[in-house]
């Protein structure tokens, strides 16, 4: 979780070239990756410490830093979660309601048809697959809500930003509507205090909890508390059955992948109040996963290239706060330019 100072109108863009195209090689078929050296830690600022918004998802297990995390830690600690204080939080005990449904649609990560920076063109068969994820919806998933600066474009990928206060419990009433793959899914978040069946991670060895593994056409509801060691940005994501397309076999996880993702925003009466806040998902899909789509792809918010990816605008003065996270196999970094940064 970050905030800075706009000293300047300014519209960000975010994408430059994204793709990663795929370079053969003699005998592998794909570019030798270089090893990764372990950063010193000596060299890591306070800023940046405090300053990540990042959490690192998947097979590497590292965080924004490179530190090696087990996956217990992974969910237990957060990488943006704001620095501890004595300072007592006031508590409101809310209980906040969402109504979340996973939906399947055809996506199309380069909806343009091109990359506005470097000129590539892409056919919608290139970039386009079955996607599933998340929509928020009036209760008993009348209709799909409209966007907004609450829960975010509320278009599928990412998921609808979950809010919450310190001491608020939060129901999440889920439903499976994915009638493309017709799998089972769930919603398993980070940050949260829960119960055992409220977790929504499948394991193969107890396959009668309930959350784990929601049927088409089912639904569960999630009781989750924010604590005061919550406060920060957190990812939620799908954490159910290994899925696959493939010949490969399943993936752990797929189903997060194709776009069952989300963030979660936890505060107190210490968060700093800002002018604007924006939210930003970097996720990675692989076309040894995804074999409609012609290469692997980067994306930002569901999206990959210039021109397709999101445009952030902030006024002279603003004050903004990121929330960052980053999903899948590849390293990320955020660096923007135009901007002053607030300790």
């Amino acid at each position: 979780m970050m905030w800075i100072r706009a000293p300047f109108s300014c519209r960000l863009h975010v994408g430059l070239p994204v793709g990663i195209r795929r370079v053969a090689v003699a005998g592998s078929g794909r570019r030798p990756e270089a090893p990764l050296k372990a950063p010193d830690m000596k060299q890591i600022s306070r800023r940046a410490v405090l300053g990540t918004g990042a959490v690192l998802l998947g097979s590497a297990g590292l965080t924004a830093a490179g530190v090696k995390i087990s996956d217990d830690a992974r969910h237990a600690s957060p990488v943006a979660a704001a620095s501890p204080s004595s300072t007592p939080t006031r508590p409101s005990g809310k209980t906040k309601e969402y109504w979340v449904q996973a939906d399947s649609f055809a996506h199309n990560l380069v909806p343009t048809g091109a990359d506005q920076m470097m000129g590539t063109t892409f056919k919608p068969s290139d970039s386009t697959y079955w996607a599933v994820g998340y929509r928020a919806y009036t209760p008993n998933w009348g209709e799909a809500l409209p966007g907004s600066d609450d829960i975010g474009p509320n278009t599928g990928i990412p998921g609808p930003v979950l809010r919450a206060e310190v001491r608020d419990t939060v129901l999440v009433h889920f439903r499976n509507n994915d009638t493309h793959y017709g799998w089972p899914h769930s919603m398993h978040p980070h940050g949260f205090k829960y119960a055992p069946d409220s977790d929504g991670s499948y394991i193969a060895a107890d396959t009668t909890t309930p959350g784990r593994a929601v049927p088409v056409g089912q639904s569960y509801t999630y009781r989750w508390t924010a604590e005061p060691s919550s406060v920060g940005t957190w990812p939620y994501h799908d954490h159910s059955m290994p899925q696959g397309v493939t010949p490969g076999g399943p993936v752990m996880e797929f189903n997060a992948e194709v776009g069952l993702f989300g963030l979660i925003a936890i505060t107190d009466s210490r968060t700093p109040k800002v002018d604007r806040e924006f939210f930003l998902f970097f996720h990675d899909l692989y076309q040894d996963n995804l074999p409609s789509l012609s290469q692997d792809y980067d994306a930002f918010n569901g999206a990959s290239y210039l021109g397709n990816t999101p445009t952030f605008e902030a006024r002279v003065g603003d004050r903004v706060r990121w929330r960052v996270a980053a999903l899948g196999k590849e390293f990320h970094v955020f660096h923007i330019h135009g901007h002053r940064w607030q300790d």
